[in-house]
């Protein structure tokens, strides 16, 4: 493999600290294993005396295979980990630590969740309201934040603090540690002892840190007394990308780092070899409106390529149109479904857009697997509904339509197992709601013995639940032709077979099926955030309007610049054709072009850099 002169210096870098600034597509996995295998076979230094950090397992796996190729084999006793596993490692030796006392993150978001249950606070994502509070709860202890004076976001404040409290009293009753705890107190033991500090100093010489912009602060902490004794702190990373700040990742961490080792050498990697030179100077325009970063001279080693695609809609649903339009062009003109990507701010935007998809027959591939009929939420509420009918006492299952429609129930009333005699004895006092649990119990007995055709019928009509999807679209502004389209592939389904039960085991074996492919295909529906790192010949950026992208809770001047560099961030997936799509209107509402948009149009610094499509 040829490097630049840039790539080599790095991988050649002898000893003492350096800072690696890698602009997307710059080559950085290619320059961290060569490094390694440049430190064993030219500067003669032991595999073991070497540790490479990476932020997750995967990642892991990936380099170390990589390197295992260009070594030929050699050098296994190096380490690849992430930085939960190493700091694990330090305390496992420290305090005889297990597996068994790391709180599983199942059990984290089921804790979470029941919390929010029982606070009866209303959210529309499940996944979305308890991923928040558990990246808040990290955000406190990874920055030693106050608990009693932290503002935090989307949870009222009282009840987050209650979450957060209950949360660390049943970690220290239970004896478990989470991955937060792990840096924390790994920290405290390398501070207090000198013999497990000199122990685990010596033992890494050289250490190499990946993604280092994601870092946070009590991480780099742990990170300066390991590489204390020697100063070989390797770090590679791009402020530009430092998009995880609700995780308290910031991009002031890499300018700490020229402030503490004064010494360091500085190399900037500029040359992308992924996107052609329109995407590549798109991303430009975008970034350089940040004020807080380095300046660096991103230019692509490609030809011009095509212009980008900024594509201006008159309405949501046009929007929608077009992509699913544009994807079946794509797919006919010779482009695999698998090498595009449809990026969105939040899940819910992508969620409504891969589900436009999904009814026009295109395979999609959402949050890491494929998408299929029975992920989508309006089907596991119908098979909640059929599995309680079928006796089914999850509380899962009853938590999913209990209220669907609203029957004014309250959800910590609903117990593990689900008892009904329980929840009719709780409002027997009642008779509204009493008459409502006995309505639905007679319910459930009327579905058991139907076909799964006519009992979705009957959840339909009779129940009511066609009446709570009005009202969800009403209030969502979501698009309603996608929704019915859902239950109207539904009830395909369900025409194939003669009872529920048949039906339920034909979709448990769809699951496994879907669980046993080792590779699924298709249209890319992924957020910004879960983009990085990923490259696709073809990436639309949907919804690129104000109050998305930026979102509208960004209103300080160090969040709009992290919302432009998430933007940045989607831009640079692209490696051929990118399209940046809008909506004058979205649900009836007036929109405008997000300001990062924007700034593209109204360049003059790169005028061959787009074309202007508006489409009705």
């Amino acid at each position: 493999m040829e490097f630049n002169e840039a790539q080599k210096q790095a991988i050649q870098h002898d000893k003492g600290p350096c800072m690696v600034i890698a602009g997307p597509g710059s080559g950085k996995t290619a320059v961290l294993t060569n490094r390694v295998k440049y430190l064993i076979e030219h500067l003669g230094v032991s595999p073991s005396d070497i540790l490479v950090i990476t932020f997750t397992k995967a990642a892991a796996v990936q380099m170390k295979a990589r390197f295992s190729n260009i070594s030929e084999g050699k050098g296994t006793a190096v380490t690849f980990g992430t930085f939960h596993a190493v700091f694990f490692t330090i305390l496992k030796n420290a305090y005889n630590y297990s597996s068994r006392c790391i709180i599983k993150a199942q059990n984290q978001y089921n804790f979470v969740r029941d919390e929010l249950c029982m606070l009866e606070l209303e959210y529309d994502d499940e996944t979305e309201a308890v991923n928040n509070v558990l990246s808040q709860i990290s955000l406190v202890k990874n920055g030693q934040k106050d608990i009693d004076s932290y503002q935090a976001a989307g949870i009222p404040e009282g009840s987050f603090r209650r979450i957060y409290n209950r949360y660390m009293h049943m970690l220290t009753t239970k004896g478990l540690l989470d991955f937060d705890d792990m840096v924390i107190e790994s920290l405290k033991l390398l501070k207090a002892r000198a013999d497990y500090r000199k122990a685990w100093q010596d033992k890494y010489r050289y250490i190499l840190i990946d993604e280092f912009q994601d870092i946070n602060k009590t991480q780099f902490e742990v990170i300066c007394i390991l590489a204390d004794k020697y100063k070989n702190l390797f770090v590679v990373g791009d402020d530009d990308q430092s998009i995880y700040g609700f995780r308290g990742a910031s991009p002031s961490i890499m300018f700490e780092f020229s402030r503490i080792y004064t010494d360091a050498r500085k190399i900037y990697l500029d040359i992308n070899y992924r996107s052609s030179a329109n995407i590549v100077m798109t991303g430009r325009v975008i970034i350089e409106e940040n004020q807080h970063r380095f300046a660096k001279d991103i230019r692509s080693s490609s030809v011009m390529g095509e212009p980008v695609n900024i594509c201006e809609f008159l309405t949501y649903d046009d929007e929608q149109n077009y992509l699913v339009s544009e994807l079946k062009r794509l797919n006919d003109s010779g482009v695999d479904y698998d090498d595009i990507a449809v990026l969105s701010r939040t899940n819910v935007v992508g969620d409504t857009f891969m589900t436009r998809a999904v009814t026009e027959g295109i395979p999609c591939v959402g949050s890491g697997k494929a998408q299929n009929l029975y992920d989508h939420w309006i089907s596991k509420d119908i098979i909640s509904y059929l599995n309680i009918a079928m006796g089914s006492c999850r509380r899962n299952d009853y938590l999913r339509v209990i209220n669907k429609p609203m029957r004014y129930i309250t959800r910590s009333y609903v117990t593990d197992p689900f008892d009904m005699q329980t929840l009719k004895s709780i409002y027997n006092c009642n008779e509204a709601m009493a008459g409502r649990i006995n309505d639905f119990e007679m319910d459930m007995n009327m579905i058991k013995n139907m076909s799964p055709f006519a009992a979705i019928n009957y959840i339909r009509k009779k129940i009511g639940y066609d009446r709570y999807i009005d009202e969800y679209i009403y209030e969502h502004r979501i698009n309603r032709e996608a929704i019915y389209g859902i239950i109207s592939q539904l009830q395909n389904e369900a025409l194939k077979y003669i009872t529920i039960g048949e039906w339920m085991n034909g979709i448990a074996r769809t699951d496994n099926d879907t669980n046993d492919e080792k590779e699924e295909r298709g249209v890319h529906f992924i957020t910004m955030h879960g983009s990085k790192g990923l490259e696709y010949r073809t990436v639309f950026v949907v919804d690129v309007c104000e109050g998305i992208i930026p979102y509208s809770k960004a209103v300080l001047d160090k969040q709009i610049e992290e919302e432009r560099r998430l933007f940045y961030v989607a831009v640079t997936r692209a490696k051929e054709k990118l399209y940046l799509m809008y909506p004058k209107k979205r649900y009836n509402k007036d929109t405008a072009c997000s300001r990062f948009l924007e700034d593209i149009i109204t360049t003059t610094r790169y005028p061959l850099l787009r074309t202007i499509l508006h489409t009705p």
